[in-house]
Order: structure tokens, then sequence, then C-alpha cells
């Protein structure tokens, strides 16, 4: 490792011959760009290169490369040495590859390459070989600080017996150690030297199905979704645009936090929002003028906040729960099916040739078969324009076999009369086809409890819909609407006139999926293009219970059914210490999950957790404001202090205010995650990390999934430490049974 390594002068002399060459090409980009010029063309290759000189300048040149593969050639027994970086770069002179992208096929090889039997795909083709060489290079202005040449599966079976068995204990190399060991912003970081192999399998996917990932706590699920778009873009730049590519995210303070991320990959004008931000933006031309939605935070009080009326949480629940069900996308197209089968009589269409006094009908059967089976595939309102159009070939058809058989020619006026009659004819006849306005069709529904029932099967409780019908025509009566009811009313809108394919996406990447509604996904999906999805998100940190799903199979069997999509499992947690980790796990053994997965964390050992119980809410002041300035003093760049709820973090910060300097009280309201010292409700810490977690009050956490869920994401953020608080005399009912030597009780 480092500067004592056996080849270190030979990986410097190759590390200087590339910057050289970087030298040189910057040299050559600055002079090719600096004359204007009104040619299209040239202004498009021009604003290539200077995306590439600015990569040079700002990144490439400084660490122009991470790693490093040797792969010897079946057959031809031919070694290549490819070094590989962020992006690839080549010398204009002779087009030779100087580095190669991270996402390049042969680039698979540092992530998933096995010494004897090593592949990369080449198109249809497939390059086997031998890997005899893995390294991975730390730099620093220009100078090697250190290298670490990595095991391959062959060396460690040699060297420690069966190589799954040993990743299993929690294998780490001195590399990725080296890297989950820094300390954290307030920006989440692209993990392109680092991914493993299993990340890797994710990552380079195939792209024309939907794939799901259940990733523990600190599997990098985030990043790997992030990385998996960079790889596609790249990959599929002839079939899939960037712009057209969307990562949907629980809120937009997580936005800020990932939005280094993709620039950093070289991906730069990827579409990001949260579900509700995009889906209201589409859904509002559906609504009465006048109507408003909800914020999406107004049930976070509701659920997340202390002395709550029990009724209303239960009815809130019931509502929102089934506006989000698979059973709610099924009434929905129950509801045109009702609509077909109660309000269109499918008359028999009747009219006369007055000439010959010839009358033509067409049958209810036949339009009743027509509007059913042929065209049951289309959206409602295209069925009725697909449904015209036919008849008037039937009317026509009919009309000139009868000229026909009695020699009759019609001339241009005549056919114009005709035509006028025909339209005329229709024209009337269709009005007994109700035109659908979906919002009054979606209002009919949620608001009607006979008509639910009889669009819903007998497994939806009849107390779930008198509370949807009731609390619904109550919320309708304010002429409002609330944020569950935006993904129904699109889904609707599909099936009565057709999404906008316009506005489709190429590819979707579904953030902490699983506080998403099971039919907020169904709408996603109808958005995306051959529903080429990245699903990511953990069961066990499914803590809006009340809108969100609780089980992967509602996606894969579901929703997916017919695609058969791909589902992964990553076991592996790589954000915090064993000791935090063990902890964590405490917790979730207390509930009974479908699909949990006990986190695995990889072997690197940090302090334990640490208990403190002061005597008063003064002391826990002070102690809190000590140790953020000792762990302050010690480097820790992010330390968050978590209550339980909004109102105790307001609490929080009063009693902290003039003990910590630079303290920042966050709410969903907040759009930014600025870093530093935080105060904040544990359900916002989904999907961040931080250096430190101080975790107060931790006996308000009951003995119930929920708030085992809510417990379980908020010790699970820390990357190095972790403090858990109560105030002397109370119990924590989660951790009373948490055996002692996992945590160090603090003097």
């Amino acid at each position: 490792m480092s500067t004592q390594h056996r080849e270190y002068e030979q990986e410097q002399k190759k590390l200087d011959d590339t910057i050289a060459i970087i030298d040189s090409e910057i040299t050559q980009l600055r002079e090719d760009i600096r004359e204007a010029t009104d040619d299209y063309v040239k202004q498009v290759v021009n604003s290539k290169k200077a995306k590439e000189l600015r990569y040079l300048e700002d990144h490439g040149r400084e660490k122009p490369y991470f790693g490093r593969v040797d792969f010897l050639k079946d057959e031809v027994y031919e070694l290549d040495q490819v070094y590989i970086g962020k992006r690839g770069i080549v010398r204009g002179d002779t087009f030779d590859s100087v580095v190669v992208d991270w996402r390049a096929p042969i680039a698979s090889l540092y992530y998933s390459g096995e010494s004897k039997e090593a592949f990369y795909r080449m198109g249809r083709d497939i390059v086997r070989g031998e890997v005899t060489l893995k390294r991975n290079f730390a730099m620093e202005d220009g100078k090697i600080t250190g290298i670490y040449d990595g095991a391959v599966k062959e060396t460690i079976h040699r060297e420690m017996g069966d190589p799954d068995d040993f990743l299993q204990e929690g294998f780490i190399d001195e590399f990725l150690a080296a890297n989950l060991n820094q300390a954290n912003d307030s920006r989440l970081k692209d993990i392109v030297a680092t991914i493993q192999s299993e990340q890797n399998d994710i990552i380079r996917a195939e792209k024309e199905r939907p794939i799901v990932v259940q990733g523990v706590a600190g599997s990098g699920k985030t990043t790997i979704a992030l990385h998996r778009l960079s790889y596609l873009i790249y990959n599929y730049q002839d079939t899939m645009l960037s712009k057209k590519f969307m990562v949907f995210a629980p809120n937009r303070m997580f936005l800020t936090y990932i939005s280094d991320v993709l620039p950093e990959l070289g991906v730069d004008d990827v579409q990001q929002s949260t579900f509700v931000d995009w889906a209201a933006r589409l859904v509002k031309p559906l609504l009465p003028k006048g109507w408003r939605i909800t914020s999406p935070d107004k049930p976070l009080q509701l659920f997340f906040e202390d002395g709550q009326d029990e009724r209303e949480q239960e009815l809130a629940r019931n509502r929102l729960r089934f506006k989000g069900s698979l059973a709610c996308r099924d009434a929905l197209e129950q509801y045109i099916r009702f609509v077909i089968e109660t309000r269109i009589p499918f008359k028999k269409l009747s009219f006369q040739y007055n000439k010959t006094k010839q009358v033509f009908t067409i049958s209810g059967e036949f339009i009743r078969q027509s509007f059913l089976e042929q065209f049951a595939n289309l959206p409602y309102q295209r069925r009725l324009d697909a449904l015209r159009k036919h008849l008037k070939q039937e009317m026509n058809k009919q009309m000139f076999a009868h000229l026909r058989e009695l020699k009759i020619d019609l001339d241009k006026q005549g056919l114009a009369k005709f035509e006028k009659m025909l339209e005329q004819i229709l024209e009337t006849y269709m009005t007994s086809f109700p035109q659908l306005d979906v919002f009054a069709s979606y209002k009919e529904m949620v608001t009607d409890e006979s008509l639910l029932r009889k669009l819903v099967t007998a497994e939806v409780d009849d107390q779930v819909l008198q509370d949807v019908c009731q609390s619904s025509r109550n919320l309708f009566a304010d002429e409002r609407l609330e944020a569950e009811d935006i993904a129904p009313l699109l889904y609707l809108q599909h099936i009565v006139e057709g999404m906008n394919k316009a506005e489709h996406f190429d590819h979707t990447v579904i953030d902490e999926a699983q506080d998403l509604s099971a039919l907020e996904i169904a709408v996603v999906s109808l958005a995306t293009k051959n529903q080429s999805l990245t699903i990511v998100g953990d069961i066990a940190q499914g803590i809006h219970s009340y809108r969100g799903i609780h089980a992967w199979e509602e996606l894969t069997q579901g929703i997916f059914q017919k695609l058969r999509p791909s589902y992964y499992t990553l076991s592996q947690s790589y954000r915090s210490t064993i000791e935090i980790m063990k902890c964590a796990n405490e917790v979730l053994r207390q509930i009974d999950l479908p699909e949990t997965v006990l986190a695995k964390p990889v072997l690197r050992h940090g302090d334990k957790p640490i208990m403190v119980t002061p005597a008063t809410r003064e002391k826990l002041w002070e102690d809190v404001a000590k140790r953020v300035a000792e762990y302050r003093a010690q480097g820790f760049q992010t330390i968050a202090i978590v209550t339980k709820t909004i109102g105790a973090s307001k609490k929080a910060q009063k009693g902290l205010q003039g003990k910590i300097e630079d303290m920042t009280l966050l709410s969903s309201k907040d759009n930014q995650f600025p870093g530093g010292v935080t105060v904040m409700p544990a359900y916002l810490t989904k999907g961040l990390q931080f250096d430190v977690v101080i975790l107060l009050d931790v006996d308000q956490y009951m003995n119930s999934e929920w708030d085992a869920k809510l417990l379980y994401v908020a010790m699970t953020r820390p990357v190095h430490r972790l403090v858990m608080t109560h105030v002397e005399g109370s119990v924590p009912p989660l951790l009373c049974e948490m055996p002692a030597a996992l945590y160090d009780r603090a003097e």
C-alpha cells in the first residue's frame, strides 16, 4: 500500500505521463473553442469540447483515474492493461484511449471480474479471459498517496477458504475502508471507485424491464440507482435522452442532498422531483376552477405528533391507504366497466337511403361487441372515437354495397350529401354514450358508498369504505383534494383519456419507494417507456405506513406481474460501524416484517453506541452541547440531533439555544440540507447520513411496528458515532431487552 508499494515509482510515472497528455489535451481544447463560429454543427461540437475541457480542468487532471485492471484474453493471450476513471480520456492526435470510462463494457471487470473466469460483453460478443490484477489508487494534487491491490475471489479462496463464506463475514478491502472512514459533508458522494460486485450487477442490469431493490440501511441504494442512470445514459445515448430521465425522491431536501452526484457522473440534465410536485402539475388541468390540493405534509402532524385523536388517525389511515392501494386501482377500472354496462344502451343504429327507401341497420350487439372487444385496449374516450370511425365505415360499406347492387353511381354532390347525412346520424347516435369527466367521475366513485361497494372486492371492509366516502365528502365540501387523490385521478385519466406520451420518461428511478403507494408507483410506470424503472427501498424503513407499500409483492405481482421484474436484495451495509448496526438490528428483531433482511455491516469497527441518562432536562442539554463540541473538535462535519416529533425538535432547539453555535432546525418545509449541526425529527432523516447522530428521548418510541421502524431509521443514519438519550427514570420500550454489552453507559 501507499508509497511503500513495490510498483510505486512506475505507477507514479504512469500518472505523470497521463497528466502530461491531459495538459496537452487542455491546451488543444482551449484553442479549438476559442474561435467563434456561425456553423451549427461546429457549435454543437464546440459545446461538447467545452464540457470535456471543464472536466479535465476541474477533475480529470487532479484524479484522472482511480483503478487499474489487467486482463489476459483467452485464445489470443493478449494482456490488456486498463486504467479506469470517472470519464474516458482519449488522445486527440492518435485517438488512443488513455483512461477508460467506468461505464464502458471492459470496465465491468474492475467491479466483478474473477481471476480465472472473467468476461465482459462487447455488443453481442463475449470476451473471456483472466483478471490478473485489480488495483486501486488514492491521489492528491497529481501524486499517488495510496496503492491498494484488491483480492479477487481465487486469492481469497487460496488464503481463507470458501470465498462466499469469507465475504459473509463482512470482508472489506483496505481501499473501501479508507473511503468509508472519511467524514461526511452536506451532499451525497459518488462511489465510482468503490462499487461492489453486487452493486455493479444492479447498475448494469438490462434496461427493458423494471428492477426492484430491497436494500438494508446503508447498502448504497440511492447511490447505486443514480450510478445506474449514468450507466444507462452512457451506453444507450442513441435511444435514451438524459433529459427524459426522472429521479423521484421522498422530499425536496433529499433532492438537494443528492444534487451533486449526477453532475459528478457526467449527467447534467436529468429531471428530479418528488412524486407530488410532478403529479400535481399533471393533475391541475383536471380540477374545477378554485379547487386546491392540501399540503402533502398535513398527515405528518396527525401521525407523527403526540396528542392526536385516535379516531381521526384511523379515519385518515383508512382513507389514505385505500386511495393508494391496488384495490383502488381495480375499483377505478371497474368504474369504467360499470359505466359501460349500466349507462350505455348500445341501441341499434338505423338509417335510410331516401332515393331507394332502403333501410340499413347495424345491430346493437355488433356495436357492443366492437366497443367491448375490438377497442378494449383503448382509453374510454379514444374508444368512442374509434367506434365512431368503425360505425361510419360499416355504414359506408352497407350503403355502397346496395348502390353497386342497383348499379347506381353517386356524383360529387350526391356523395357530399350522403357524407353530411352520415355525420348527422352518427352525431345523434353517439350522444347515447356518456362523455366522462375525469374529476367528476372520481368524485362520484369515492363519495358514493353504495357505488364504491359495487366496485371493490369483498376483501375491502365496509368500515374502510364508509370512512373513505365520509371523509372524502367532508374534504371535497371545502373544494380541497389531498395528495393521495392525485394518483387515482391520474390513473383514471389514463383509463378515460390516455396519458400524454410526449411527457413519458425514458427511464425512472424511484427512491425510498416503500413510502410511495402502490398506485403512485403504478402511475409512474404508466409514464415510463417500456416500464423501464429502477425502484429502490427498504420495507424495514417504511415509516409512512398510512400511505406506503407493505411488501414488494404489491409491485412484483400486483403491478409488474406480466413483465417478470428483476428483484435484488442488498444485505451488506456500508454506512455504519458494526457496533452501531448491531444495536439497530436489535430493534428490528422485535417486529415481524415481510422481506426483512437484517443488515450485515462491513468489517469496520468503531466506538460502541452510548446511552446517556441525565437526571434533568437541563443536564441533558448541557451533555448534548458538550458532546457536539467534542465531536466537532474531532473533525466530524455533520452532527444530527434527532427527536421523534417536530414539536420535540422545536423544544430541543430552544433548550440548546446559546449552547451550540451554528445550529439549524429542520422541518418538512425546508428544501435545503445545510450540513453542520442540525436538529430534526426522525422521519426527516430518511435517506440521509451523518457523521454523528444524537438520538433524544428514545423512551418515546413505543413497542409498535411503526415506532420500531422510525427508531431503526434514526439509529442507522450515523457513519461513525451514535448517542442515545433518555431522562433518568424513564424506560425505552424498544431498547429495554437490548443486551447491555452492545452499548456503553455514559458516566
